[in-house]
This record gives structure tokens, sequence and C-alpha cells, in this order.
């Protein structure tokens, strides 16, 4: 956690959704999954390749060397974002890494007008991204791989999500990442986990994806997916620059009293992010970075 703002008043922070306890989410939980992006398609996967593979593409290697910071970006930003491909998670010699990366969309709202309008709002997200890369021209090969890879993945289920509290919210998501046994079996890694926080919390380990979702509710599906995208890319700035979606914290756990006092706002494991900083901010978290220490999202590329 940050340490900006110690020393600051207490701040008392909300209790805790109390449905939890009435209701509570079991530890595991298996959702249907809808994948969009170019990356949901496991065909193309046979066709990712590596920044290796990329570099040897590359006609001119000296001058690849010599070119500026926003070409070495796209360069970056998919070696951040393809890092955990080949992990061995579960510990049993073999490779069980996602060879794609983005984040997972939880859905709250599930109104006849958010029910239409969802798979639009989700493309516009995809395009989003899409065109973010689009403005590496001189790194094609590395920005175009990077976009090739994304898969966003969007859990519905209006039953136990709609309207949900941004506590229920973390739940669920963190029920869905243990359904994927991306741990190993042994489990000692929770067992030390509850001996140190003290709690008996759902937080499984998993890939660095799954650090934190995306909640979509009615109002942001109803922004995403009015979106019309200008002609010019220099004018998406203008378009979106009041988009934003809220980002939760997986591993968030309820402090004694908040932290990082930033211009009057506390981290309260969630954070809104603005919706062209999507993956700068993916990419930042493969780097290690936690959503905490990177509070306030909407400050983050200006202070970085």
């Amino acid at each position: 956690m940050t340490a900006r703002g110690r020393g600051n008043p207490t701040f008392q922070l909300p209790p805790r959704d109390p449905s939890l306890d009435t209701r509570p989410v079991p530890k595991e939980r298996h959702f249907a999954v809808q994948a969009f992006g170019p990356g949901a398609d496991v065909e193309t996967h046979r066709h990712f390749q590596s920044i290796e593979a990329l570099e040897q593409q590359i006609s001119d290697a000296s001058s690849f060397d010599n070119r500026g910071d926003v070409e070495n970006d796209a360069k970056e930003l998919l070696d951040s974002l393809t890092r955990e491909s080949n992990m061995d998670w579960t510990e049993d010699g073999e490779s069980d890494g996602e060879p794609t990366w983005g984040p997972v969309v939880m859905v709250t709202a599930y109104s006849d007008k958010a029910t239409k309008n969802i798979d639009q709002a989700v493309n516009n997200l995809v395009e989003t991204i899409h065109r973010y890369f689009l403005r590496y021209p001189r790194s094609v090969a590395f920005a175009t791989e990077a976009f090739k890879r994304l898969e966003i993945k969007v859990i519905k289920d209006k039953d136990l999500l709609e309207n949900a509290s941004d506590d229920r919210v973390r739940e669920e998501f963190n029920a869905y990442v243990r359904s994927l046994g991306l741990f190993p079996a042994d489990l000692e890694w929770e067992r030390k986990s509850q001996r140190s926080f003290k709690d008996n919390l759902n937080r499984p380990r998993g890939p660095r994806r799954y650090d934190f979702c995306v909640i979509l509710d009615e109002q942001t599906i109803d922004s995403l997916a009015n979106i019309v995208f200008p002609e010019d890319l220099d004018e998406d700035f203008k378009t979106l620059k009041h988009i934003s979606v809220k980002l939760v914290d997986r591993k968030w756990r309820y402090p004694k009293e908040a932290e990082g006092l930033i211009q009057g706002r506390h981290y309260t494991g969630t954070d809104n992010c603005p919706l062209l900083d999507l993956p700068l901010i993916c990419a930042r978290v493969h780097d290690f970075v936690d959503l905490d220490d990177m509070f306030p999202l909407d400050l983050y590329r200006l202070t970085r």
C-alpha cells in the first residue's frame, strides 16, 4: 500500500455489505463466460508470436534500437501483458498460463436497455483498446500482437449480480478465480495468508490479469454503447475523456481505517479508470504494481 497520505485524520470506511453475512458467497463459483476481442477465437492462438520472433522480423535492427520512447512503449506493453503466459501456476511441471490478456467484466445491470446494449458496450471497449494500439504506427508489429492477444471475459448472471454492491462483486469474482484452480494443490499458500491476515476471506492466488475486474453497471453500459468514434485517432481524447470504468481490487481487505488520502480521496478497494488508460493500467498490474499504488487512476498517467 502506498505511503502517500499518512498522517491525515482517520477516515472511517463505510461498513462491509451486510448481505454477505446473510447471503454469503461460496468459495468457488462456476460462471458462464462470454469472451470478446480477437483473442477470444482460440484458432488465432496458433498465430501468436513472441517478442523475439517479432524483433527478427524488423528489417533494420540497428534503427530499432534508436527509436523513441513512444515506439518502445508498445514493445514494453506487450512484454508486460504476456509476462505470465508460460507460467506453471499449479506447480505440476506443466505450463498453464494464458496466452491472452484482458480484464474480466462483471455485469451488474439487467434492465431491458442494458441487456440490449451490453454487447455493443463491450465491443466498443474492445475498439477503444484497438485504437489505443493504433497510436503506435512505427512499432506496428508489437502493437498488432498486443491487440491480437486481447480477450475480455464477460460474466453475466442476473440472479447473482444484478445491482450487486462492490463488496459482493469482489467476493463473486474471487469465487470465480478460485474455480480456475490456478494455484498449487497443497494450499499451503492459503494457510500462510490466513495466518498473516487473521481472516478467512476467499483470496485465491492467480494470474495478475485477475487482480481486478471491471464493473459494468447501467450508466457505464449506456456510456460505452453510445460511443461514436471519430475518424481521427487524435480526437479520441476529446470524445472519451469523460468516460471511465470502475475497477474492483480483488485482493483488497477492509483495513481498520482508510488509507491513501490523496486530494481528499481515500482508496477503498475500487477506483475509476479513464477508459483510454485501461491498457496502460493492465500492463502496470502485470508489472506487479497494485491498484492502490496507482490510486487515483485518473491522475496516474500524469504522475508516473
